[in-house]
């Protein structure tokens, strides 16, 4: 559990409310608050956030003062997104209710967003506390985050506590100005310790509270705990934290109520409906109720719920496990029936494998979590244990969930414990009927991706199925296992582009009428990609729209997404900044929607605009992750190889050529001969990195090799894209060896060129920062080319006022502080 202590609720058990102690250094930051519209209070759990943060608010001299107390949990992030809403509603209902008609902010509706905070308006100063603001940052855009943090409101403080903030979420947060409160200002001195130790009546001298202070670090938690243990035993321990808490909390509850806090402790939250469940009773009982009471228990009454403190739930842990490996499993079963009571698979899923109750986890219908994080852990790492430990007759039983588990073992690329298992279940399933229908549909992914030799297999389930569809490859199932580049997974001969595509139609029509819609769209887009490398952007535009909204109707995010990559590559080379932009809004609306924004979604979201940004050498603002090679580990192979070239290409561009090259050469075989795309997009990309490395005598050999491979299909335009850089090897080699292509090479390399400098200019420039909205964009170039606030409200019939909200809004979007300085930013 991941809860506080409830505020003050530890000095009344202990000492009077009115001995709640700050250090002076505190007291002067805290005073510091009313003077910034935004502060930020950041430190570890048992330092005294929220604790001193209500003491200030509350007991201070604000009596005019409005407080609002938010809680954000660890929940959807949509969920979080419409609970702040509301609570931002309270403050500013129009403010409120704008934000939620706008929806979860991405880069289609983050200016709106952004706009919307910017606009919050209170009469009497106002004040909204975030408490946990950890579990906010991971769902909303950085963006976000700092404008509601920046707000309009000139009456109002934003207060945010959060444990410590991550590297890139501290950059875009802290260091904006903002008051900055962190764990050196909560922690006590020893100084600060004697004086706290003489209001509680517990006199002691300098070198004890040095003594605390070593055994402390200042953690007030600690200091609090070694407070209790002095009174009464007058002298100091120098135990660590748990056995102080559970000296002087577990020791002195019952047996009854331990007993209750440990039927509970598999639960990092609870609400009293959840704890009468685990009970069998109505009404929590007397001697329950007292348990909670404890100051280390926080209960929410706006939530209803309670939350121990993180000691407290690491020490119900510990005693869970010391009663024995019996008392534990049944207190997490008990745990995981009650959650799977109340529909949620995941988290009964991951109650179960701690004590591994194969049985019950076979039992649910997991078919919807197969690429979802259970607890720590991806589901493929669990659908691993359970292929290699499972009971042989408990798999007997559960021949439909063993089929999943198969799925899941595929798509995390286990293929040899994915092939035994379809070997094994191959003889103990009926020839006929629905589950043998299952079985074929899997069976084809054995020879993944040659399409060809999937379809006879498809075509054998089709009337078994008898015009139901699958319930193990559903449509929520990652398309491709994350591979959004179709010619990259399924282009795999050279010069059999045309035949691949036909091959793809046929065997997409009736594969996704078997699974619901998992792959729709697909064929259209590798016809998209095939178009677009060969320089026919107008046709390729229409098939790529033709796959997006294809892919749309069947939840095909994965499709969805290189669709709007395709389409941003031809906007490139049609120098449309505003349809780059557009492309990339339809990517990121589309990986937003509900039961879309999956980790495994947002990886690949990343490494889509990743590739569009290192392309026209944007490498900063790619995320984090791709440029320190620090891929989640539930990244399936398509999507994790995909993430490695966006990773290598950024390389690339930093001039790191022995790291990239390095990589490169270090893929595996299997990798290497993939596909045919890859068999001439790595040399090509080998080639560019031996020029940076300054041997461009090993380059002409690798460019020629692609070049023979890649415009045995046409693909002229891969070649116009290195060009730009390394022109005379290009040119060189498309005359002398191909010369059938030279004239089209040369008038598509001109395109691309002005094309990719245009773009080029826009992105990196920051003519287009990724949550300036249209209206924005529209506003601000206006006001670059000199027009006054009242000709653009003509111009665009709108107030003036509105003008003036989005200049506002643009400005600080551009971190600019005057008019005069917008004309600079967008040449």
């Amino acid at each position: 559990m991941t809860g506080k202590q409830q505020p003050g609720n530890a000095d009344k058990q202990i000492t009077p409310p009115e001995l709640h102690y700050f250090s002076d250094r505190l007291t002067r930051k805290l005073d510091q608050l009313r003077a910034f519209p935004a502060a930020l209070v950041e430190a570890p759990s048992g330092y005294g956030k929220t604790t001193a943060l209500r003491d200030y608010l509350e007991n201070s001299a604000l009596p005019h003062s409005a407080v609002h107390w938010f809680a954000a949990v660890d929940e959807a992030p949509d969920a979080g997104y419409q609970r702040l809403c509301r609570k931002i509603g309270e403050i500013d209902a129009r403010a409120g209710e704008r934000l939620l008609q706008t929806g979860f902010p991405n880069a289609f509706t983050l200016g709106e967003a952004c706009d919307a905070l910017r606009s919050i308006r209170c009469e009497r100063e106002t004040w909204l506390v975030i408490d946990d603001f950890q579990f906010l940052c991971p769902g909303l855009p950085s963006a976000f985050l700092a404008a509601l943090l920046e707000h309009g409101g000139t009456a109002l403080h934003i207060v945010v506590a959060s444990r410590t903030l991550w590297r890139e979420m501290h950059a875009a947060i802290a260091g904006r100005g903002f008051l900055h409160i962190t764990h050196t200002d909560l922690r006590l001195e020893a100084e600060d310790i004697r004086r706290y130790y003489a209001l509680a009546g517990a006199a002691v001298t300098a070198q004890e509270a040095e003594t605390v202070l070593r055994y402390t670090g200042g953690w007030i938690i600690a200091v609090y705990l070694q407070l209790h243990t002095f009174k009464e035993t007058g002298v100091f321990s120098d135990a660590a934290v748990l056995a102080l808490m559970e000296k002087l909390v577990w020791d002195r509850l019952s047996t009854e109520q331990q007993n209750f806090l440990l039927r509970l402790s598999p639960f990092e939250i609870a609400t009293a409906g959840q704890m009468c469940a685990l009970l069998g009773c109505d009404v929590l009982p007397e001697y329950a109720q007292e348990a909670l009471a404890t100051p280390f228990i926080r209960y929410d009454p706006a939530e209803r719920r309670y939350e121990p403190h993180a000691v407290l739930f690491e020490l119900m842990a510990q005693k869970r496990a010391e009663r024995g490996q019996a008392f534990e499993r049944a207190c997490l079963l008990d745990a995981g029936d009650l959650c799977r009571d109340e529909g949620r698979v995941a988290e009964a899923l991951g109650l179960y494998a701690r004590v591994q109750a194969y049985d019950r986890m076979l039992s649910l219908d997991f078919a919807r979590v197969l690429f979802d994080e259970i607890g720590d852990r991806p589901f493929f790492a669990m659908a691993l244990e359970i292929a290699e430990r499972c009971p042989d007759a408990t798999r007997r039983e559960h021949p439909l969930s063993m089929l999943r588990v198969a799925w899941a073992l595929k798509a995390a690329g286990k293929e040899a414990a994915f092939r035994a298992l379809l070997e094994e279940l191959d003889g103990q399933l009926p020839e006929g009927g629905l589950l043998r229908a299952e079985w074929l549909l899997l069976s084809a992914y054995r020879h993944y991706p040659r399409l060809d030799e999937m379809l006879p297999f498809v075509q054998k389930a089709a009337p078994l199925f008898g015009g139901t569809c699958s319930r193990v490859i559903l449509p929520e199932a990652p398309w491709a296992f994350g591979g959004y580049f179709q010619l990259g997974e399924f282009h795999l001969q050279a010069g059999e582009s045309e035949r691949e595509a036909d091959a793809f139609e046929t065997f997409i029509a009736l594969y996704s009428r078997l699974t619901g819609g998992h792959g729709s769209g697909a064929d259209a887009l590798f016809r998209a990609e095939v178009a677009y490398l060969r320089g026919d952007t107008a046709a390729a535009a229409i098939l790529a729209y033709k796959a997006f909204f294809l892919a749309e109707s069947k939840q095909q995010c994965i499709v969805q997404l290189g669709a709007g990559m395709t389409l941003a590559n031809i906007a490139l080379v049609k120098a449309d900044t505003a349809a780059w932009q557009d492309a990339v809004n339809l990517m990121e609306r589309a990986a937003s929607h509900a039961g879309r924004d999956t980790a495994l979604v947002r990886a690949v979201l990343d490494t889509v605009r990743g590739s569009l940004l290192v392309e026209l050498g944007a490498q900063t603002r790619i995320a984090g992750w791709l440029k320190d090679r620090d891929f989640p580990r539930h990244l399936p192979p398509p999507a994790a190889i995909n993430a490695h070239y966006v990773h290598t290409v950024f390389l690339l561009r930093q001039g790191d050529a022995a790291r990239s090259l390095g990589g490169m050469e270090a893929l595996p075989p299997e990798v290497k001969s993939k596909s045919a795309y890859v068999a001439f997009s790595l040399p090509s990309l080998m080639a560019a990195g031996y020029i940076v490395a300054g041997k461009p005598e090993k380059s002409a050999g690798l460019f020629g090799r692609a070049a023979e491979i890649a415009l045995s299909d046409g693909f002229i335009l891969h070649f116009a894209a290195y060009s730009q850089f390394f022109p005379e090897i290009i040119e060189e080699l498309i005359k002398k060896k191909h010369p059938q292509f030279f004239e089209r090479f040369m008038a598509v390399k001109a395109q691309f060129g002005f094309g990719w400098q245009t773009l080029h200019n826009a992105v990196s420039g920051n003519e287009l920062p990724a949550d300036l909205t249209a209206r924005e964009r529209e506003i601000a170039r206006l006001a670059a080319k000199g027009l006054r606030n009242a000709e653009i409200a003509t111009r665009l019939s709108v107030t003036e006022s509105t003008v003036r909200t989005h200049l506002r809004a643009i400005f600080q979007k551009l971190d600019i502080d005057r008019r005069a300085r917008l004309a600079e930013r967008l040449v």
